[in-house]
């Protein structure tokens, strides 16, 4: 074995003869070797056959500056019991098993995102909104927290939910490499950063921006509209940022549902669904007596009005029109629609 300390070398060999109980070795040690470099020395494990720690040198009276003269021989041990090879081999085995143990943590793979998450969600209000962090080789269930960006509110810890607003839960199935915020009956307020955090060394953090959209209904040409007598009236109500279509579309004129097979005649829907839910409601002939208020109003959602006013040969420096709505692929389609309908009808 060789050792150095602060530019000195010690060269040692030795054997151990356990039945004559004597310490054989050869050594060559600088003069200007510091007691401190032997002490350091002393307490080094040596493994052979059977476990020994090297005992305490014998000096000579004449040489107290610490081993300066020592020469190749042998120097008496003393009595040397199993039990204490066994408990110094016992000392030995359980250093080496925990620097092995420390080796092999820090050869384990740390746990990290996937690199498939995205940082932005599009959540719809009054709607459930799910935030999911996929993170791989979590060291326990506890690992991964969600915390609120604007307040940095811990919301969850592993499966477990530390908020009282009971709109947040925490989801995760055993296994499973993904950890899930659930939020619901979104609300505006719910907009902004949430933080999915790893309880690495250094801690990783993964930041989704949460943008809470509020579905809006229109009608074109709002609020007023104006057309001519005996022309055909189009009015065009679009439905922006919906979970999905609304189930029904109603439209009323002055408070009253629109009945598409009343006296007046002449009147019909077109919808067309979609990310954004289009209603046409059509009426041929324009009368005085279609001027007044329109309401579009979607199921689950807030109506949308317009005031239309019929003209009899006016034209008003304020006139608008829904020429957007009249030039668009939507309304050509639409009235080539119509008119073979009214083609078939006529025809049967």
């Amino acid at each position: 074995m060789d050792y150095g300390k602060h530019g000195h070398v010690i060269n040692i060999q030795c054997s151990i003869n356990e039945q004559e109980e004597r310490f054989s070795y050869t050594t060559s040690i600088s003069n200007t070797t510091p007691f401190p470099a032997v002490a350091t020395l002393a307490v080094v494990s040596v493994r052979a056959s059977s476990s020994w720690t090297v005992p305490e040198m014998m000096l000579e009276e004449d040489d107290p500056a610490g081993f300066g003269n020592m020469t190749a021989g042998t120097v008496p041990l003393p009595p040397v019991t199993t039990e204490q090879l066994e408990q110094v081999a016992a000392v030995t085995d359980g250093v080496i098993m925990a620097e092995a143990a420390e080796q092999q943590e820090a050869m384990e793979e740390e746990s990290y995102f996937d690199s498939s998450m995205r940082p932005t969600h599009t959540a719809y209000l009054g709607k459930t909104a799910v935030l999911t962090c996929i993170v791989h080789a979590v060291k326990s269930d506890k690992s991964v927290s969600w915390i609120r960006g604007r307040d940095l509110r811990i919301l969850t810890v592993g499966r477990y939910t530390y908020t009282s607003d009971l709109r947040f839960e925490a989801l995760h199935t055993e296994g499973s490499s993904e950890w899930t915020l659930r939020i619901r009956s979104v609300q505006l307020r719910d907009q902004g950063s949430y933080d999915c955090q790893i309880t690495t060394k250094p801690i990783r953090t993964f930041t989704v921006y949460l943008n809470v959209v509020e579905p809006t209904v229109e009608v074109l040409g709002s609020p007023d509209l104006f057309v001519n007598r005996a022309s055909m009236i189009n009015l065009t109500c679009i439905v922006h940022h919906a979970p999905f279509p609304p189930e029904a579309i109603t439209w009323y004129h002055n408070n009253q549902t629109i009945s598409y097979t009343s006296p007046r005649g002449g009147v019909s829907v077109v919808e067309e669904r979609g990310e954004t839910t289009t209603s046409f409601l059509l009426l041929q002939n324009a009368q005085p007596s279609d001027s007044g208020t329109f309401t579009c109003k979607p199921e689950g959602m807030q109506p949308a009005l317009v005031t239309l006013h019929v003209l009899d040969g006016e034209q008003p420096a304020a006139m608008q029109t829904n020429t957007s709505a009249l030039h668009s692929p939507a309304w050509s389609n639409l009235v080539t629609a119509f008119i073979l309908s009214v083609f078939s009808h006529l025809c049967c």
